[in-house]
């Protein structure tokens, strides 16, 4: 498959317009190559992970987190040199979806919401709207017909009109880049593309979700059920602990700054990571109790779905997809057994 077209099917699950402007995600390594049969997707673009991608023999890797949070010069040998030596050597794409996975509402992100059954979901702090788009693309008949039958392999994308001069059709925001991706292939330069924004339906962006649990339950209950969902049964809390609860929030990586949203919200408990103890004290001041349970778990989950839904749409297309495990950076010690667990 086209290495333009499996980037494709990636951004039509992850928008990159969507993306934070600070976030630098996107093509972080090209490649020589112009064709991907083997796509590795990782939490982290650490050494080790790169390594067994490549020992399966990978040719586009996929990744959450980008290369560097800082890009810069590889000027001294460390881990960013060594993996960008590694992926450079091997002829090895590397592409991160990052900030534009973490606003998708229907995305990967909220498979922990699933598991808690939330229901009447919303988004935590919305960045933006996707909307469908309506395409009249113009060309010759041999041109629109080879186009025809690429879109209708594809969800999302509704053709209404097709003659053999004109083909319209409406998709949704998530199947754009596929539309444009598949006009973008050669065919003679025949195809003339008007498109246009529609104003409904319309499903917000944004990072986080928040929703009610289908039934009322104590603190220690829900806490069972992260044990049981996460398999972890220590958490770090700040807030104080509900009577009841009714309606929990989640921002999956780094949620510390999004207290007072999940506050307004309406939520009981605020669930997420990397919580600083500034963010704590003002839980405390919010009357908000937050569960941090560590910034691995729930975007190692995340991408292993990940992996498994670009599996599914990638499984006619000749490409194999392969998740490959990562690593807590964050061990937790309990001096009672004398060792480090997670």
């Amino acid at each position: 498959m086209r290495v333009e077209d499996v980037i494709a099917v990636i951004e039509g699950i992850a928008p990159p317009d969507f993306a934070a402007s600070w976030d630098h995600g996107g093509v972080q390594v090209a490649a020589r190559r112009g064709q991907v049969e083997k796509l590795a997707v990782t939490l982290d673009p650490v050494l080790k992970c790169v390594d067994q991608a490549m020992a399966w023999g990978t040719d586009f890797l996929l990744t959450h987190h980008p290369l560097s949070l800082r890009p810069g010069l590889p000027d001294h040998v460390d881990e960013y040199h060594q993996v960008l030596g590694a992926l450079l050597r091997r002829n090895v794409w590397h592409y991160a979806a990052h900030t534009s996975l973490d606003v998708q509402p229907g995305g990967p992100v909220r498979w922990l919401a699933e598991h808690l059954g939330l229901k009447n979901l919303a988004v935590l702090e919305s960045t933006g709207a996707l909307r469908p788009r309506w395409f009249r693309i113009l060309g010759q008949a041999s041109a629109l017909a080879s186009l025809l039958d690429e879109l209708e392999q594809h969800s999302g994308v509704e053709i209404f009109n097709a003659g053999p001069q004109a083909l319209e059709l409406v998709c949704s925001a998530k199947a754009e880049p596929i539309v444009r991706g598949a006009v973008k292939l050669d065919r003679g330069g025949s195809l003339y593309v008007l498109s246009q924004e529609l104003d409904h339906p319309v499903e917000n962006v944004g990072f986080g979700f928040v929703g009610m649990l289908p039934e009322p339950m104590r603190w220690d209950a829900l806490a069972a059920s992260l044990n049981r969902i996460l398999g972890r049964s220590v958490f770090s809390l700040a807030g104080p602990v509900p009577e009841t609860v009714h309606k929990v929030a989640c921002c999956p990586g780094s949620g510390g700054s999004m207290v007072h949203r999940a506050k307004q919200a309406g939520a009981d408990v605020f669930i997420t990571g990397d919580l600083k103890y500034h963010d704590a004290r003002n839980a405390e001041e919010q009357g908000l109790m937050v569960v941090d349970v560590g910034h691995f778990i729930l975007e190692e989950q995340m991408m292993r779905l990940f992996a498994e839904q670009l599996r599914i749409k990638l499984s006619g297309q000749g490409v194999q997809v392969e998740f490959f495990p990562g690593r807590d950076a964050i061990a937790l010690f309990c001096e009672q057994q004398g060792r480090g667990m997670t």
